[in-house]
């Protein structure tokens, strides 16, 4: 029978083995420094939230400039890329009506959804016109600030509701947690408008295999509805929808 030899003569082994120790407490040195080392602060950039107390003032300029086919004042309230696309004054005019808010009573602007980092920087808030007694969607507006609280911001015009909601039915009669459907490639984000306020929908919102999108987490108060989907495209722009339904 072969037996194997160790490679270390017996004169040799303890100062292998000290070796191996000074080894093994350098590492043990180590890791206490590593953990001992207070934690690095969490630097936050974070802005506070958007003020926009003052911004409503100016989708009511907006309509009101557009209902009085004021074509001057409606073109300094555009955004620079909006006056582009409609060229000059004389080019706005001939789109006004098409253009304009058109509520058939009273009326108020709603803050729907918002692209923005906070306060004092470069945001985005879509702003629907909705009937009060009806719900009924009467016009819709995009509104550049900077969301320090002022009404300097500037509008881009949304001429008409581009996303299609497929299901459900308007004026049909849902539970308080609705399912939604939508032509679009993924959840968009809801909205439901009631005479008692706003209820926002889910953040990230489910989409089951049947097409069918999980929106609120909040139950909806028992009454009409208008619920909206918005969509944010990749050049940045807002798109909207809404279907009006009555909540059992």
């Amino acid at each position: 029978m072969n037996i194997w030899k160790l490679p270390f003569r017996r004169g040799r082994l303890p100062w292998v083995i000290a070796a191996v120790l000074i080894v093994v407490a350098g590492a043990a040195v180590t890791v206490v420094t590593v953990l001992d080392e207070p934690a690095r602060p969490h630097i936050c950039g974070c802005k506070p939230p958007p003020d926009t107390s003052g911004l409503e003032r100016v989708p009511r300029a907006w309509q009101d400039a557009a209902a009085h086919r004021d074509a001057q004042a409606a073109w300094r309230l555009l955004t620079p890329e909006a006056q582009r696309r409609y060229g000059s004054p004389r080019g706005l005019r001939a789109k006004l009506a098409r253009l304009a808010p058109n509520p058939r009573g009273s009326a108020k602007w709603t803050l729907v959804d918002e692209i923005t980092q906070g306060r004092g920087t470069p945001s985005a808030f879509l702003y629907l016109l909705v009937e009060k007694r009806t719900l009924r969607p009467a016009g819709a507006a995009v509104v550049h600030s900077r969301a320090d609280g002022s009404a300097d911001g500037r509008i881009d015009p949304v001429p008409g509701a581009t996303v299609r909601i497929l299901e459900p039915a308007a004026r049909a009669k849902l539970d308080a947690r609705p399912t939604m459907r939508a032509a679009t490639g993924s959840p968009p984000a809801y909205v439901a408008v009631q005479p008692g306020g706003l209820t926002r929908g889910t953040v990230g919102a489910i989409r089951r295999p049947d097409g069918r999108d999980e929106t609120f987490s909040e139950p909806l108060r028992p009454g009409p509805a208008l619920i909206v989907a918005v969509e944010v495209g990749a050049d940045g722009r807002f798109a909207y929808g809404s279907v009006r339904v009555t909540i059992r």
